[in-house]
């Protein structure tokens, strides 16, 4: 906001167009998509440095998908190639484990869990662990996604991955409490932030589904505690529910 604000005051577009690009990635962390869409569309139009507008470019594309949107995931396909024929390297980090997410979301459940898991190792290689630890929470969600059954897929998809989507369910708490550990373990995350903040959610979330009520409702508390820092949003909306499920 102060970034918009100086912009405006001194008639500086491109610390219009950068302070918009954060307020839309921030959107599209708290799972608030529709106002993601629209700081997206905004910093796009008013976005004057290259690396503005592919960055805001990005967080549209991945919008759309998580929105389901037609067209959408061949569109960030096309993206993805683009970023890498041009070799846009940060760009292409924001993007690559999201993409992965899209694989589940178009039905490759089996191909999604591999790609995000080798985009954690190709972040890890890089050195850039606080985006590793990004896509760890990604992984995480799918896992829960597949246990929690809230979404019945079509007949042709669950043939295709059954393989995967058994391993998930019979190992899925474990693989779950590792990867949040680890992102736990960051010490670029505050501890009173939104990624602890989520991890906490994921853990509570977990364990209602795996009916161990007491657990869930300790860490979906915590969850709300540090979320209701940040005003409302659809994580905090999710955090409610389930809390009110367990109620």
């Amino acid at each position: 906001m102060d970034l918009k604000a100086v912009g405006r005051r001194m008639n500086d577009p491109r610390s219009i167009g950068f302070g918009m690009q954060l307020q839309c990635w921030i959107a599209l962390v708290r799972d608030d998509y529709d106002a993601a869409l629209k700081f997206a569309d905004t910093a796009i139009s008013v976005a004057r440095s290259p690396i503005d507008q592919a960055n805001s470019l990005s967080a549209k594309i991945i919008t759309l998908v998580l929105l389901r949107r037609p067209g959408a995931f061949r569109r960030f396909g096309e993206w993805m190639d683009q970023c890498t024929a041009n070799d846009w390297g940060y760009a292409l980090a924001g993007t690559e484990g999201i993409y992965g997410v899209a694989l589940v979301l178009h039905g490759d459940v089996s191909a999604g869990i591999r790609w995000i898991k080798q985009a954690i190792w190709r972040r890890e290689q890089e050195g850039y662990l606080t985006l590793a630890d990004w896509y760890r929470l990604f992984l995480c969600e799918v896992f829960l996604e597949i246990i929690s059954g809230r979404e019945k897929p079509p007949a042709r998809v669950l043939a295709r991955n059954m393989l995967a989507l058994v391993g998930v369910t019979f190992t899925a708490q474990k693989r779950i409490c590792a990867l949040v550990k680890q992102v736990r373990q960051n010490p670029q995350f505050d501890q009173n932030g939104h990624h602890i903040g989520r991890c906490e959610m994921i853990l509570g979330l977990l364990f209602k589904a795996k009916k161990k009520r007491a657990l869930a409702i300790q860490h979906l508390a915590e969850a709300k505690r540090i979320a209701s820092q940040f005003g409302p949003s659809p994580m905090l909306a999710k955090i409610d529910a389930a809390l009110a499920d367990l109620a």
